[in-house]
């Protein structure tokens, strides 16, 4: 009788102990390994990366970002362009999303995952830096960067958990980065407008970066 009543709590210590042993050999906590292609075998059943759905968001922003041209969007008594102010905003959220995966699984600093991560943002913050401005002209150079940097990022990554990650980072980021909920923050015409109501144009990144630009 004992035994019967012994044996759920053997059936939970065991679960308990498998799981800190998945957890321990969880390759995403471990530090990076020096990366192999991907076999063709391994091609055929990993999650497709880019995904469908990250190529549909990424010709949405381009389309979104075409039709800022133009459009200085002011917030308070600052005013920027609007495809800067996107692009502003695509970093903004993707590193949110980013932050959230390392502080929700603990990724330390060396680990898979978070390197990964990391790499990933680095990268689009530097086309985003580079690229504040979309043309009729460049737009299919625009979205195809975009979705190359995903591309290039996960060519070597095989576990579908990370893979999974980095499709939702861009995801996320460029559905965020098009809802703009700041009720200050409105779109005017042309710098005379803005002039006439008290109002400057402040270019962005310089404002962030300088104490110049903020006298």
């Amino acid at each position: 009788m004992k035994l019967k009543r012994f044996m759920p709590i053997l059936a939970l210590a065991c679960v308990c102990v498998a799981g800190q042993a998945d957890a321990a050999r969880d390759t995403l906590m471990m530090r990076e390994q020096a990366p192999l292609p991907l076999t063709n075998i391994e091609q055929e059943v990993v999650l497709p990366v880019p995904s469908e759905e990250v190529r549909d968001v990424v010709r949405d922003f381009t389309y979104f970002q075409l039709n800022q041209a133009g459009k200085l969007i002011k917030d308070d008594t600052n005013a920027v362009s609007g495809q800067e102010r996107y692009s502003n905003n695509a970093l903004y959220y993707m590193n949110v999303r980013r932050s959230w995966y390392i502080v929700s699984h603990r990724y330390k600093e060396d680990s898979y995952a978070r390197v990964a991560l990391d790499r990933l943002y680095d990268d689009y913050k530097k086309f985003f830096e580079s690229h504040t401005t979309v043309s009729e002209a460049g737009k299919m150079d625009y979205a195809q960067e975009i979705i190359d940097i995903l591309d290039r990022n996960t060519a070597e990554i095989k576990n579908d958990e990370l893979r999974f990650y980095m499709n939702e980072m861009v995801i996320f980021s460029l559905k965020q980065s098009m809802k703009d909920g700041n009720n200050r923050v409105k779109v005017v015409q042309q710098t005379n407008e803005l002039v006439a109501e008290g109002y400057r144009v402040v270019d962005l990144r310089k404002a962030i970066n300088t104490e110049e630009a903020l006298d």
